[in-house]
């Protein structure tokens, strides 16, 4: 008996060394999932109001549109669903083109078709059925009256004057909260869809997930990186506001509610974008225009 003790308090130091390493072991693994879940947590949670994931998607070009001559820069491109066609128009002056097309790309207006007005923003607004938009400076907001064949005959302008942050803002409607968004430097700011009173202001962290990952754009990276005239509405849950970046040629998604980038979309441009103007998004396409070859393309 004496004997076999050495032996059974081998075999005992070694079973308790055996448990101790698979103990030990699983305590690393655990660090990595209780990390992992922290984040999970925050986003969750919201603590940080950010995203701990970012989606992005490469997208293909679907569409272009060539423009007649008059004006350097496009504006805007709408689409009307019950007419089921697109309208693009050039901003700068209001006998500049406004050309109307449809999903295959035929053009249904002609040459002498103007936008009436000198356009900054366009947007279909779903309860009225009517396109609407804003005009430069003073000119104020107007609705375009279509006859039957879709074409514009005369404007309305509802709202006469400077309700927008500044003579050149273009806006874009929100569908889901009946509100006109403009981008107003790393901000967006809200307006009734009547044109009046100012309702809220939205704060952008341009280019960052969440408070905690470092990214702080100034006003000066964001003019030299972004078109700063044009922002795009999607409505796409959690990522509704959609910002151009030029040096990167990719668009980039931001949550409306918390105002951090929770996708981005890479563009295949095979020109340099502006960072004024010549953005839009209707009918789930982004478009850009060329201005060197004088094109709307779009990309899904």
């Amino acid at each position: 008996m004496k004997k076999l003790f050495p032996f059974f308090l081998l075999l005992t130091l070694c079973i308790c060394k055996s448990n101790f390493a698979q103990k030990k072991k699983p305590a690393a693994v655990s660090a990595i999932i209780s990390g992992d879940t922290r984040d999970e947590k925050n986003t969750n949670n919201n603590p940080s109001g950010g995203n701990k994931e970012l989606k992005i998607t490469a997208a293909e070009k679907v569409m272009e549109m060539k423009i007649p001559a008059g004006g350097a820069n496009g504006a805007a491109v709408v689409y009307h669903p019950k007419e089921k066609l697109y309208y693009a128009a050039q901003a700068g002056n209001k006998l500049f083109p406004l050309v109307i097309f449809t999903k295959d790309g035929d053009v249904v207006s002609d040459e002498t078709q103007e936008t009436l007005i000198d356009v900054r923003g366009l947007w279909y607004n779903p309860k009225t059925k009517q396109i609407s938009g804003n005009g430069y400076d003073e000119s104020g907001w107007f609705h375009y009256d279509l006859n039957k064949k879709g074409l514009p005959e005369k404007i309305d302008i509802f709202k006469e004057g400077l309700y927008q942050p500044d003579k050149n803002s273009g806006g874009v409607l929100n569908t889901d909260d009946e509100e006109i968004l403009f981008l107003d430097g790393l901000n967006i700011a809200c307006y009734n869809t009547n044109g009046t009173e100012k309702k809220k202001t939205i704060q952008l962290h341009i280019g960052s997930m969440h408070s905690k990952d470092g990214v702080m754009t100034t006003t000066t990276d964001f003019e030299k990186n972004y078109n700063v005239r044009s922002l795009v509405y999607t409505g796409i849950k959690g990522a509704e506001i959609g910002l151009l970046n030029v040096s990167k040629k990719q668009v980039e998604l931001y949550n409306m509610k918390t105002g951090y980038m929770s996708q981005i979309v890479q563009l295949p441009l095979d020109f340099v974008p502006e960072s004024f103007f010549n953005f839009s998004y209707c009918n789930e396409i982004y478009w850009v225009f060329d201005k060197t070859n004088r094109k709307w393309k779009g990309y899904k």
